[in-house]
């Protein structure tokens, strides 16, 4: 059985700077930091649900994403979701993690349980927490122990194979944040509030170049490019997307999955995952990459960014052109579920048809998904 999935609906929280700074500028942060990504992820499908007119009863399966699966409760943070966000005991919840691509992980888990006729509606749900998590456990998990390197290293090593120089990679952090800066109130659509928190907070919307030259500088071997402010920013926040089978859609949708895509290849070259994944996602839907009308590349460094952008040969009009990682922060969890949601709202916007989100993961993993709006 392979049934079509079809999405929605859709919400996330404000992705708010984690406690120990805004994207590594040292200013404080920590709007959400009282809230664990249990609370985050139930905010968001709560959101997501009302939005859809469906009520929590309704849903029959749940797959959370959430990469820090720590403390005395991670085991059981699915579970949590679906009970704070009011579903009955019946309905069943599972985490997934794939590190940084573990939302669109989710995203493939909750409509494979649709595509195999298993349910009619169901919820991918994304979210982590990092102010949650002390340093000593959080920062060493980004040095993979398979090659010995940090995860950034092996994107400053590729880029300098491609003779990518810091300046291209601080010009496009650049506009990443001058995007998300202007396109605040089109991502508003995107936000549900918790508590005080309204907006994302990580987005430096008055930066200049001077902001990204000056920048501390991650590595002091090698090729020296890589920086606190050309890589992601650290927040916490969660995001939902509810799915259903033709049968069970009740109104108008988002738009309908494609496609996912799930590839591996060696962890020094993780800054080019994204790029075999995304292709293989679009064989799997039967299109060409230049059909794609928009792009959604996770900006886990402005390096991967930038070559993934060139080996897919991505008009740049096409990428990311809300802004990304850099400027709004990348909830590990989350991230792969606000970018299938971010590129159906963005192509409806624009009265186009198809997008491809697609994220390059630590340890030499890529995940794509094919999108269509509706």
């Amino acid at each position: 059985m392979n049934k079509e999935v079809l999405i929605v609906s859709g919400a996330r929280t404000p992705f708010c700077a984690w406690a120990y700074g805004k994207n590594g500028a040292g200013a404080p942060g920590g709007a959400l930091k009282d809230k664990d990504p249990f609370d985050l992820g139930a905010a968001a499908l709560v959101e997501a649900l009302r939005r859809a007119g469906r009520a929590p009863a309704e849903l029959r399966f749940v797959a959370f994403g959430n990469m820090y699966q720590s403390g005395a409760h991670g085991c059981y943070g699915a579970r949590y979701v679906t009970h704070r966000a009011g579903c009955p005991p019946e309905v069943p919840g599972i985490a997934v993690n794939l590190a940084c691509g573990t939302g669109l992980a989710a995203v493939d888990s909750a409509a494979s349980v649709i595509r195999e006729g298993h349910a009619d509606l169901v919820a991918a749900v994304g979210a982590d927490a990092p102010s949650r998590l002390r340093k000593d456990v959080f920062v060493p998990s980004f040095t993979d122990l398979s090659c010995g390197r940090h995860i950034a290293k092996t994107a400053e090593e590729r880029a300098a194979e491609a003779a990518l120089d810091r300046e291209t990679q601080d010009a496009w952090a650049l506009r990443s944040h001058r995007r998300a800066a202007d396109a605040r109130a089109r991502l508003a659509e995107e936000i549900v509030a918790v508590g005080a928190a309204t907006q994302d907070d990580a987005v430096k919307t008055a930066a200049t170049a001077e902001t990204f030259a000056s920048a501390e500088l991650l590595f002091t071997d090698g090729p020296r490019t890589v920086t606190h402010a050309n890589t992601h920013g650290i927040v916490d926040g969660g995001a939902a997307l509810v799915f259903a089978s033709a049968a069970a859609t009740k109104g108008p949708v988002l738009g309908r999955l494609a496609s996912t895509a799930l590839v591996g290849l060696s962890p020094e070259r993780m800054a080019y995952a994204a790029v075999p994944a995304a292709r293989k996602a679009l064989e799997a839907a039967g299109w060409k990459g230049a059909e794609v009308d928009l792009w959604e590349v996770n900006e886990t460094f402005a390096a991967q960014t930038l070559l993934d952008q060139r080996e897919l040969e991505i008009p740049e009009d096409r990428l990311n052109v809300n802004g990304g990682a850099i400027a709004l922060g990348h909830p590990f969890g989350a991230t792969g579920v606000r970018l299938v949601h971010t590129l159906l709202l963005e192509l409806k916007r624009r009265g186009k048809k198809k997008g491809v989100a697609a994220i390059s993961v630590g340890g030499g993993q890529g995940v794509a998904a094919c999108v269509e709006a509706a």
